[in-house]
């Protein structure tokens, strides 16, 4: 057979597959770094620009200026690009530090200025990292407007931060000679109002358009929105350009004006549109201030500046918590939709299962009236809710105490009798009492436990107050026409009904027939019993006559083998015969109590061989009953060992060691297992004597009996210390 081998080339990998591989790897890292570089680049570059942004407006102490929304973006951009940020932000800061040496102060030592630059980026970019951590570890999710409690943590956590940033640059721009420590105060107030309030101001709008939006509250359209920003621009134009202080006498700020537009615009839109709101007036007024159009009366333009900032960061934050409590508001009002959402559908699905309970429980009232009127039982439903409530009012007492109470007031039974209200009957309760309606069964159930019966009802009364119920009772009752029948009565409580007694269950069910039959069948096990009894005394009798004809042909006989033959089979008839005669004089007809027939067999052995009182016999037995089929095999083989003691354990010339012949019957039961142990402290037996394979007619007897019995025998013998044999065997089940 030819093998076919497999080509070579299959087990090796696919070339073009393993390049299509490394050129996904090679175009997702390009890829990867293309975006960490993008998010760099824009980070350092918008910095740079909002940097000169702030620089165009004015500044103090060269470096610090009132306006400087790149504290807002070095806030936002680690939240919404990552740690790249970090590098950005350093490097906007550095690249536009450095700058200012060459446009504002030129022909300084530059490692002086270097050194300078490098101190303000590191500060705000440890600021910016400061302030990143602790936003989003108090904020979750970065949406400002969500809580009112996270604008005012963010008021806190910015304005301490914010404090990074201006201690590091002026204590820097200090120890480096270029700033004097009269302007350090100054500067630092600068530096940290100018990135507090920018952050106020810019943060807002970077992260609304940037990062995840606030969403819109209310549908509205463009028009709207176009006329609402067009109205809001001509507004602050008026404001900051086209009147002035000199001008027009006005005794109140009118740029306050723009609170309510703006504040209309938060609850109108959203988060977006009112953080564009806020920019486009706030480039609006940073223009006019900047060209002398100011309603405060500062003393620089950076002063004024600061306080235009001021306001619009008032602004800001008041447009945050107005966003917020919105925002609450409107989750609640969305809550509380879904609360009454969901109680609605609760309510009619509670409804919708009532209904099926309804349909059920009417269905199931029909079966049930159907059963209670047709079943073949007597039924009757009871009210026996006054009964509890009078019981209920007696003091606490012993059930012998309450039993006394209730014999020695009679009216008060009467009293609980007559608030027993009778409810109901069935079509067998007005079969049973031959009554012609059912209203006739419900007037003569009142009458039940009376004429006669009252001690049944004080025996309910009683299982009542001690928490039985359950009560069942046999009585005579009477039809509506007189006649007597009997009855078993059961009461019981309804279920569900057992705090209140307002419904209980009587069935009534004529047991004449019942009681007629178990009256004939006492007679008939009477009538056995005597016979039973006649029957054992007979065969006693018989037994004892056998005995007699015995004990006549013995005396006839000369020999004494003979005659010591007849004695003992006279004495196993004695045995038998004493069997019946406890069966006789028993009770119980069929069992025998064994423990008391050991007794008194053991004495009429003594007796038929002359032994006198000083041979002790001790019987070590609690009652046990056997059956007939048991007792007689086990008497036969008890009085062949009795037999045998009394004969052979004590000859004339042997003395016990206790100096008193002793036997000892001990009978014991465990379980199923019955014992019987026949013991002496005579001579014991003959060491060349096996009992067990002895040609003697009694031990081979006893062998005999014990096999018939399904048991064991054993024997022990020490020399003139005794002999004792016991026999085990099992009660049949």
């Amino acid at each position: 057979m030819k093998k076919v081998s497999k080509p070579y080339s299959q087990d090796l990998p696919n070339p073009k597959s393993e390049m299509n591989k490394i050129l996904r790897l090679m175009l997702s890292r390009s890829l990867k770094f293309f975006q960490t570089a993008g998010k760099f680049l824009l980070v350092a570059s918008v910095y740079f620009l909002l940097g000169k942004f702030g620089e165009f407006f004015g500044t103090f102490s060269d470096y610090a200026s009132p306006i400087w929304p790149a504290s807002g973006w070095g806030l936002v951009t680690p939240l919404l690009f990552g740690r790249v940020s970090y590098f950005g932000i350093f490097t906007g800061s550095f690249l536009y530090n450095c700058q200012i040496r060459h446009e504002v102060l030129p022909g300084q030592d530059l490692s002086i200025y270097f050194g300078a630059a490098v101190l303000i980026a590191f500060g705000s970019t440890l600021q910016s990292f400061t302030g990143a951590y602790l936003y989003k570890k108090f904020v979750p999710e970065l949406d400002l407007t969500k809580n009112t409690s996270f604008v005012l943590r963010f008021l806190w956590i910015e304005t301490l931060v914010c404090i990074i940033a201006a201690t590091i640059a002026c204590s820097g721009l200090l120890l480096l000679g270029i700033l004097d420590l009269n302007s350090f105060f100054p500067t630092w107030i600068t530096w940290w109002m100018g990135d507090s309030l920018g952050v106020f101001v810019y943060f807002p709008f970077f992260l609304s358009w940037l990062g995840p939006g606030v969403a819109r509250f209310q549908v509205h359209s463009w028009k709207e929105s176009v006329g609402l920003v067009s109205f809001l621009i001509l507004l602050g134009g008026g404001i900051f350009y086209f009147f002035s202080i000199n001008q027009i006498p006005a005794y109140f700020p009118l740029s306050y004006l723009l609170i309510a537009v703006i504040s209309l615009v938060s609850l109108r839109f959203g988060g977006r549109e009112s953080s564009l709101v806020l920019i486009i007036v706030s480039i609006i007024s940073i223009l006019g201030t900047e060209q002398g159009h100011s309603y405060n009366f500062p003393a620089s333009k950076e002063v004024s500046l600061l306080l235009l900032q001021s306001f619009l960061s008032a602004i800001s934050i008041a447009s945050l918590l107005a966003l917020s409590v919105i925002r609450e508001r409107v989750d609640a009002q969305d809550e509380i939709y879904l609360s009454h959402k969901r109680l609605e559908d609760l309510v009619a699905e509670r409804t919708q299962e009532l209904d099926r309970s309804y349909r059920f429980l009417g269905a199931s009232e029909a079966i049930y009236k159907g059963l209670f009127e047709n079943i073949p039982i007597a039924i009757l439903e009871c009210d026996y809710s006054e009964v509890r409530r009078m019981l209920g009012e007696l003091p606490k007492m012993s059930q012998k105490e309450f039993a006394k109470f209730l014999k020695m007031n009679p009216k008060f039974v009467s009293e609980c009798y007559e608030t027993v209200n009778v409810i109901d009957a069935n079509k067998e309760s007005v079969r049973l009492f031959e009554a012609s309606s059912k209203e006739e069964v419900l007037f003569l159930a009142r009458n039940f436990f009376r004429k006669g019966n009252d001690h049944y009802f004080k025996k309910l009364l009683t299982r009542i107050r001690f928490g039985a119920r359950v009560l069942h009772t046999e009585t005579t009752l009477s039809t509506c026409n007189g006649k007597q029948f009997e009855a078993s009565i059961r009461w019981s409580l309804a279920p569900e009904f057992e705090d209140t007694f307002s419904s209980t269950i009587i069935t009534v069910t004529e047991i004449t027939d019942k009681k007629q039959a178990e009256r004939q069948l006492k007679s008939s096990l009477k009538e056995k019993e005597v016979m039973l009894k006649e029957i054992h005394h007979r065969v006693k009798n018989n037994l004892q006559v056998i005995s007699s004809l015995f004990n006549l042909q013995s005396e006839y006989e000369n020999d004494p083998k003979i005659h010591e033959a007849f004695t003992e089979s006279q004495n196993r008839i004695q045995t038998m015969a004493l069997i019946h005669d406890e069966l006789y004089q028993s009770n119980d007809l069929g069992n025998v109590e064994f423990s008391g027939y050991s007794k008194r067999l053991a004495e009429k052995i003594r007796s038929a061989y002359k032994i006198g009182a000083e041979t002790r016999v001790d019987v070590i037995a609690s009652p046990i009953h056997l059956e007939i089929s048991i007792a007689i095999p086990l008497g036969l083989a008890l009085n062949e060992l009795l037999t045998n003691s009394f004969k052979y354990a004590f000859p004339h010339n042997f003395s016990p060691t206790d100096e008193r012949p002793k036997i000892q019957i001990r009978l014991q039961k465990k379980e199923n297992l019955v014992i019987l142990e026949v013991s002496d402290n005579g001579v014991g037996l003959p060491n060349e004597l096996n009992p067990i394979a002895t040609h003697s007619f009694g031990l081979t007897l006893v062998q005999v009996l014990t096999k018939q019995l399904k048991g064991k025998l054993d024997f022990s013998s020490v020399k003139d210390q005794g002999a004792s044999f016991q026999i085990r065997f099992e009660l049949p089940n």
